[in-house]
C-alpha cells in the first residue's frame, strides 16, 4: 500500500523538492545538489577563530583541538541554571497572577463606605491599583533588574511578601 503525499494533513509547494530529500543529501550524490551548484573540496572542520587560509602558529592550533571541559562543564552548569531560574519565574509568575486575581475580587466585592464623591472616588482607585499592583510589580522587576538573577529573585520574593491579598484571604466584604 502506496502512501500517497497529497493525503498529508500539511503539504505545502516545493516538498518534492529533491533537496530537501534526505536520504538523497546523505547519500552524497551530485544530482542531491541545486541546479547550478557543485561539490568544491573534501569535507573538513572549521575551527573557531580561523580566518580562511590565514596561518596559525602550533600553540593556537593545539590549544583548539584540546576538549573544553571547563568551559563544556560551565556551559552545562548553566544551562541548569538557567532552567531552574526559568521554572522559579515561571512559579512566581503564577503566584503574581493569582495575587492579581485576588485583588480584582477583592475590589469587586469590597463595598465603598465614603459619602462624599472625592472619597468614593479615591477608594474605588486604590482598590483597582492595588488589584495592578502584583502585575506591574512582576514586570517591573523583570525590567529593572536584567542584569541579576539574584536582584531579581530578591525583589520577587519580597513582592510576594508585600502584595499578599490579605483581604481576600481573610475575607473582607463577603458577608456585604
Amino acid at each position: 500500500m502506496t502512501r500517497d503525499p497529497d493525503d498529508d494533513a500539511l503539504s505545502w509547494a516545493g516538498d518534492d523538492d529533491p533537496t530537501l530529500d534526505a536520504r538523497a543529501a546523505a547519500s552524497g550524490a551530485e544530482g542531491a545538489l541545486a541546479p547550478g551548484w557543485k561539490i568544491v573540496g573534501e569535507p573538513g572542520t572549521v575551527r573557531d577563530g580561523v580566518q580562511g587560509d590565514a596561518p596559525i602558529d602550533e600553540g593556537a592550533a593545539a590549544q583548539l583541538d584540546e576538549p573544553q571541559s571547563d568551559d563544556a562543564a560551565s556551559a552545562a552548569d548553566a544551562a541548569a541554571a538557567s532552567s531552574v531560574a526559568l521554572i522559579v519565574l515561571g512559579v512566581l509568575g503564577g503566584v503574581y497572577l493569582l495575587y492579581t486575581v485576588g485583588w480584582v475580587i477583592t475590589a469587586g466585592r469590597v463595598p465603598n463606605g465614603s459619602v462624599d464623591i472625592v472619597g468614593g472616588f479615591m477608594f474605588d482607585l486604590g482598590l483597582w491599583l492595588a488589584a495592578l499592583a502584583p502585575a506591574l510589580w512582576f514586570a517591573l522587576s523583570l525590567w529593572l533588574t536584567a542584569v541579576g538573577s539574584r536582584w531579581r529573585l530578591f525583589w520577587l520574593l519580597l513582592g510576594v511578601l508585600v502584595l499578599l491579598p490579605v483581604p481576600f484571604i481573610v475575607g473582607v466584604g463577603v458577608g456585604a
